[in-house]
């Protein structure tokens, strides 16, 4: 054992040299990073001949060392098959290295017994680094979370209004923001009605929890494979009652499924960033607590023309009238002749009564109507659209 300790630099070398040719992972750490590894190989290395002189095994001071390094590791973000594959390499650089300098000193029988005892460290110092890596990472998962959460809710309250603030925040949890998301509130159906949202006080957290989590989950698979390296995809919490998610981009098909499928109701917006969030997650709230049974006849995720409706006719304190028209109507909000033929389909009987009032051939007037509703997806014929699109005539007029 003396002849292989004194050329402990030269195998402690060859085994670096192995690892860094082997595993991607390692072969570009920095000095520190390097003489850790180096470190820790060294006193492998040293416990592992101790071991063999005396025909011992490890015991729970070593134990918990090799759980203290998958733990490092876990918070290094190292992945866990490079640091374990590292020791395998280090094995077979060990026994190459015996074979080409000691093979007149060491009998069979001693190879044996130190293939043995390396095998041994070798599977209780894997199961230790793993335990030690899946529990650091379970609570680092948990951790960068809660802060994520936190983040979303300090969103949605204004308190991260300033950018520079916000900026510093992400770097902290290496995240990004998108440029824009979509924002969504959902919450399951009331048992008295069976498109009604439920009372906050009849939904509990863990209700709204499952809600939030059912749509993000669904929803993030799709807008995952969209995102850069640090991009957030998603992220969901539960405020005043309700779930609220985050999601980069929603499909709306899907969550008009998802909701439908699961006796949910909710509301979605879209093009919000950092600044509008407050304001859009107040609205959205506020509208699926205080919409009409009217509304959710015709739908059970608002949008944001059906929230900018219902947060003006309740006098809800975000409502603003010249947000209105061009929630509800879009592009078409500036263009006049839709707006005179919605005006007068509105207030007259039929098409050929509209036409009569316009002068215009009644085809003229259906076109113009199918035009609108292609374009805003809202059919002026149901009660609820015919509503939405009187309020933001009136409210473009103010």
């Amino acid at each position: 054992m003396a002849r292989i300790l004194a050329d402990e630099t030269g195998m402690v070398d060859a085994f670096m040299a192995a690892i860094a040719r082997e595993i991607p992972a390692y072969a570009n750490l920095d000095a520190r990073q390097l003489e850790e590894v180096r470190s820790i190989i060294v006193w492998t290395l040293r416990r592992v001949l101790e071991l063999w002189s005396v025909d011992g095994a490890l015991g729970p001071e070593d134990i918990r060392m090799f759980r203290g390094v998958g733990a490092v590791r876990a918070r290094d973000a190292r992945p866990l098959a490079a640091v374990l594959r590292a020791y395998r390499v280090a094995a077979l650089a060990f026994f190459d290295r015996i074979g080409e300098r000691f093979a007149d000193a060491v009998s069979v029988r001693d190879l044996s017994a130190l293939a043995r005892v390396w095998l041994t460290v070798l599977d209780q110092s894997s199961e230790a680094i793993f335990d030690g890596y899946e529990s650091t990472g379970r609570v680092l998962s948990e951790d960068r979370e809660r802060s994520l959460r936190g983040l979303l809710t300090d969103l949605l309250l204004g308190r991260q209004s300033h950018a520079g603030t916000l900026r510093a925040r992400l770097r902290e949890l290496d995240a990004e923001l998108p440029s824009s998301f979509d924002l969504m509130v959902v919450s399951p159906v009331s048992p008295a009605s069976p498109v009604a949202p439920a009372s906050p006080a009849a939904t509990g957290p863990d209700q709204a929890e499952r809600a939030a989590a059912l749509v993000t989950a669904a929803l993030d698979a799709r807008a995952a494979g969209e995102a850069a390296e640090l991009e957030l995809t998603s992220l969901h919490t539960v405020m005043d009652g309700v779930g609220v998610a985050l999601v980069k981009a929603v499909d709306v098909t899907l969550l008009d499924r998802l909701v439908t499928g699961h006796g949910l109701t909710g509301a979605l917006l879209t093009g919000v960033t950092a600044a509008t969030a407050p304001r859009d997650h107040r609205i959205a709230v506020h509208g699926l607590r205080h919409a009409s049974p009217l509304v959710w006849t015709e739908r059970r995720v608002l949008d944001r023309g059906d929230l900018e409706v219902v947060a003006l006719v309740t006098g809800q304190p975000d409502a603003d009238p010249g947000r209105v028209a061009e929630a509800v109507l879009g592009p078409l909000a500036r263009d006049a002749d839709t707006r005179r033929t919605l005006d007068a389909a509105i207030y007259s009987d039929g098409a050929p009564a509209a036409a009569a009032r316009l002068h215009v051939h009644p085809q003229t007037v259906r076109y113009r109507l199918r035009r609108l509703a292609a374009a805003t997806g809202r059919d002026p014929r149901t009660p609820w659209n015919r509503f939405a699109f009187q309020t933001a005539l009136l409210a473009s007029n103010s």
